[in-house]
């Protein structure tokens, strides 16, 4: 692995915790985003631990859609969220 493979897989797990950690406080989609930057985590760590390279072909495709759905999960739960507390 690589420097900058190891400096991705730290800043998503940081992310992850930290968003579940202080979603209590702050806001309950964070944990939504720490379960997104969990998903994150484990990707780039089956891509660095396996030959099969994860960001290319219908791996690729699959990435970018789990990483849609959970973006369209998080801007529905945002205007929800918005809406109730006006």
């Amino acid at each position: 692995m690589e420097i900058k493979e190891i400096m991705y897989l730290v800043l998503w797990a940081g992310l992850g915790l930290y968003c579940i950690l202080s979603a209590r406080k702050i806001s309950p989609i964070l944990y939504l985003f720490g379960g997104f930057f969990a998903f994150m985590f484990s990707w780039y760590l089956i891509n660095d631990l396996i030959a099969t390279d994860l960001f290319s072909g219908i791996y690729n495709i699959v990435f970018r859609s789990i990483c849609a759905a959970f973006l369209l999960v998080a801007v529905i739960i945002y205007v929800v969220l918005k809406k109730k507390r006006q």
